[in-house]
Order: structure tokens, then C-alpha cells, then sequence
């Protein structure tokens, strides 16, 4: 299991960038909100084969850690901020250290959601998963919860009912990142 902090996740060679994280009791989660000011090379996504541009200057991320759900779903938008992709991180929890700050602990298991490319959904890591279980980093209970929670999520977006993708990503960076 990775213990990820929000506020250097997908960050690499990002020189400059505005954070800002809050509690959202609305959507019952902790939020991050990031713009990338100052970026050393375009950060360019081939998971579905088809290079697409998910960090430059200008664009935001928008992650909603569920207080009481097992994955958190990471939005990427443009300069626009308009929809580019969801990335979700199956997790075995959330928490908050008092000198780094909120965290995810991440079981490998990933969803991305290609917008650009006609709403492509992909599962990754599954290899990394059954590794984590084979080399004892995490126990059979998270395993079979990963492929729980993966299989929920799929649901969710197969019916269009998840909270966090369908919420109206630009009017929540319009309305709460100042």
C-alpha cells in the first residue's frame, strides 16, 4: 500500500502551482483544488494509447477524497475548465497528518475516464494489486474489498449516478477556489 499527500500528487515537474483544500460537508468529503501555474513540459497521459495532455500551465486538478467511501476521484481539466479525464484511486482510507497534511493510503487498483476520446473507461493495476497481496503489503480483506469498490464505481459510472464525477467541476472551482 502507497501513502499518497494530496498536496504533491501528480505534481511532477510542476515549478509553481495554487492549492487549496477544504471540507466539503455537502459532498461529504475533503477536496483539493490545484492550478498549475509554472509547469517544466506539458505532463502527457498515454494510458489509453492516445497521448493526451492533462498538465500544463493553466490547468486545474480537482480531487474528492469521500469521507466514507474507498476510492477518490481525481478530475483534470483545462485552462477552460473543461473535463479532460477522472483518474480514481481505489483506497483503503483517508486521513490527515498534522505536518504533511491529507492523505490517501492507495491499494494500486485505478479507473480513468478518457473525455477527450469519447468517455473511454480502463482499468489499471490489477498486477500491481495481486503483487501487493503475493508480497503480504496488504491482506486478503483489502484485495477483496478493492475488487468491491472497483466494481461499485463501475456500476457508478455504467449508470451515471456517481456524485463526484457528475458534479459540475468548473462551477465548484469557480465557486470555491479563491
Amino acid at each position: 500500500m502507497k501513502r499518497k499527500f494530496v498536496t504533491n500528487t501528480y505534481l511532477r515537474g510542476v515549478d509553481n502551482y495554487i492549492l487549496m483544500q477544504f471540507e466539503d460537508n455537502a459532498l461529504d468529503c475533503y477536496t483539493v483544488i490545484k492550478k498549475v501555474n509554472s509547469i517544466d513540459k506539458p505532463y502527457i497521459s498515454t494510458h489509453t494509447g492516445k497521448g493526451i495532455c492533462l498538465l500544463k500551465e493553466g490547468y486545474y486538478m480537482v480531487e474528492y477524497l469521500p469521507k466514507n467511501e474507498n476510492y477518490g476521484v481525481r478530475v483534470f481539466l483545462d485552462d477552460n475548465k473543461d473535463t479532460i479525464s477522472y483518474y480514481i484511486d481505489i483506497i483503503n482510507g483517508i486521513g490527515i497528518d498534522y505536518e504533511k497534511g491529507l492523505y490517501y493510503d492507495d491499494l494500486f487498483l485505478d479507473i480513468t475516464i478518457d473525455k477527450v476520446n469519447g468517455d473511454i473507461v480502463n482499468v489499471w493495476d490489477e498486477d500491481e494489486l495481486q503483487k501487493a497481496l503475493d508480497e503480504k503489503d496488504i491482506t486478503k480483506n483489502q484485495y477483496d474489498m478493492a475488487y468491491t469498490v472497483l466494481k461499485n464505481v463501475l456500476n457508478q459510472i455504467a449508470n451515471n449516478s456517481n456524485k463526484y464525477i457528475n458534479n459540475d467541476h468548473k462551477e465548484y472551482i469557480d465557486k470555491n477556489f479563491k
